[in-house]
């Protein structure tokens, strides 16, 4: 088995990647809107404080998608 020089083996860096490709991708949907799945979230319902939807979506809701609860506005929220 070769190693890189610093004590790891190709298959441990190749299950590094894969376990980093997987954080990538779920970070990825949870910045993702829950209603169009297209947009990146951008608004946060009071007084849930549930962060899932993009602007033009949350426009026409008047609960969150996540928990039901009445929205009484949702906040604008920039992910820079």
């Amino acid at each position: 088995m070769e190693h890189d020089g610093l004590g790891v083996s190709p298959q441990t860096d190749s299950a590094e990647k894969r376990a980093l490709e997987v954080r990538l991708d779920e970070a990825r949907e949870a910045l993702t809107c829950r209603v169009c799945l297209d947009r990146p979230v951008a608004a946060v319902f009071m007084p849930c404080a549930h962060l899932n939807t993009c602007s033009t979506c949350s426009a026409s809701l008047t609960t969150c998608p996540l928990c039901r609860s009445p929205i009484h506005y949702a906040a604008p929220v920039i992910i820079d």
